[in-house]
């Protein structure tokens, strides 16, 4: 029943060894999905800034001047995380988007991402990462659950 049970943790292990290694080999092909869907976001956005059509369709001059504000910080905050996110180094660049990440077009290029084949390095690298954080963390999810076990054999029977 031993060895069942150990075959069963084993195979266990893999498949989430094996999903993270999928999902992580993924990681670099959907962050430039997002660059691409970021950077249409940011031209859209720098035209409602150009617009003088639209301007001059709004008669009040404050509310044109705060729509303006907010657009203009709306370029502002795409341009820097696409900048932060484009100029980060292969193996930072999944901790700068998630810092920068915008969850509207984060869902909308998750919804239209189609999973590519990693066949250069760093993906190849991300993947073998993600295998080994998904033992890691098999290995973390089932630690209580040893820890209960040993503690409960290793205690001495209690007296009737």
């Amino acid at each position: 029943m031993r060895w069942a049970l150990h075959k069963i943790d084993s195979l266990f292990g893999t498949i989430v060894a094996a999903i993270a290694g999928l999902l992580a080999s993924q990681m670099l092909a959907f962050i430039n999905a997002y660059l691409q869907r970021l950077g249409g976001h940011l031209d859209e956005a720098r035209q409602g800034v150009l617009n003088d059509q639209v301007a001059s369709a709004i008669n009040d001059e404050a509310l044109r001047a705060q729509i303006a504000v907010l657009t203009q910080a709306r370029v502002d905050r795409l341009e820097s995380a696409y900048r932060a996110i484009e100029q980060a180094g292969v193996f930072a660049r999944p901790f700068v988007f998630f810092r920068h990440v915008d969850q509207d077009i984060a869902l909308a290029t998750a919804q239209a991402f189609h999973p590519a084949l990693p066949i250069d390095l760093q993906s190849l690298i991300f993947g073998g990462a993600g295998i080994v954080l998904g033992w890691v963390l098999w290995e973390l999810t089932k630690a209580p659950f040893l820890l209960y076990r040993r503690r409960a054999s290793s205690e001495p029977p209690a007296p009737h």
